[in-house]
């Protein structure tokens, strides 16, 4: 952590990041400001998380101007628990796609990612999340949890 807002994930929310696969990252658009949220796949290790993504995307070139980004992550058993992550986000190049093909792995139960997946010439980027703010309330005081089997408070 070389940023010095940059906060370690409380152990409480990592259970949540670890157990789900599909999470919502929101940037600022660079045409306009206003607030772009796209579902993307990640992959949480080593208490980070990261994504792959496509450099042609529009959420690359809205990192690029504004790093802001806060990424949320919904429990897929149950939708009363989320975590969500707020601060910014550095981007990496993916130059022969190893990253790629670690998180399609990853989040498709082990198989491998079609080399047709990409539109030819079209560069990938991985996107880390740093975060300088972490939430994850219980909604509804925990009334309609329901058990997932990794409670966490």
């Amino acid at each position: 952590m070389s940023d010095p807002r940059e906060i370690e994930i409380p152990e409480t929310h990592k259970a949540i990041l670890a157990a789900n696969a599909n999470g919502l990252i929101s940037t600022l658009r660079k045409k306009d400001g206003l607030i772009s949220t796209n579902p993307v796949s990640y992959v949480f290790e080593d208490d980070c998380v990261r994504i792959s993504t496509l450099k042609n995307r529009i959420k690359h070139d809205n990192l690029v101007a504004n790093p802001t980004v806060t990424f949320c992550v919904v429990h897929q058993a149950d939708p009363t628990r989320y975590v969500e992550l707020r601060g910014h986000a550095t981007i990496e190049n993916d130059p022969d796609r190893s990253f790629l093909r670690h998180q399609f792995r990853e989040t498709s139960g082990g198989q491998e990612a079609p080399p047709d997946l990409d539109p030819p010439d079209v560069d990938r980027i991985i996107v880390r999340i740093h975060p300088h703010q972490s939430s994850s309330p219980l909604l509804y005081g925990g009334r309609f949890t329901r058990p997932t089997g990794d409670e966490t408070p």
